[in-house]
């Protein structure tokens, strides 16, 4: 695979995390308290505040993905490199969410791997072409 093949990789992955952060946006922000339970989490006015504050953050950073799609190759390997370490916290703060394992945790905990292995190689796989 080309650097221009990987970088076209990368907008990919980018688009479909940006999808995946607006649909858990809006189910933060519209329904929190079901949003806590499917988490196992016990769903209080102040875990509904603190899930709908993620919302928003997710909000924006879905907006965030979508437009670096569009940004040259070192910037699309640039947003993919911040997915990494945003991805890999909030995939190890999955991993330590309070309660029991729920068919939405073990979800995004999948997805993260998912996410943060993808962005990992095909930012490994464009430098190494680049430099061919």
């Amino acid at each position: 695979m080309d650097a221009i093949g990987a970088a076209r990789l990368i907008r990919i992955v980018l688009g479909a995390g940006a999808a995946v952060f607006l649909i858990s946006a809006l189910a933060l922000l519209v329904f929190p308290g079901t949003f806590a339970t499917w988490l196992g989490l016990a769903s209080t006015a102040s875990v509904d505040w603190v899930l709908r504050m993620l919302g928003a953050a997710l909000l924006a950073l879905s907006g965030q993905m979508w437009l670096v799609r569009r940004a040259d190759d070192a910037g699309a390997r640039g947003g993919a490199a911040v997915m990494i370490v945003a991805g890999g916290l909030m995939t190890i703060l999955t991993l330590t969410i309070p309660g029991d394992w729920t068919l939405l945790r073990w979800v995004y905990l999948i997805f993260g791997v998912t996410f943060v292995i993808a962005y990992t190689a095909l930012i490994a796989l464009s430098v190494r072409a680049s430099r061919l």
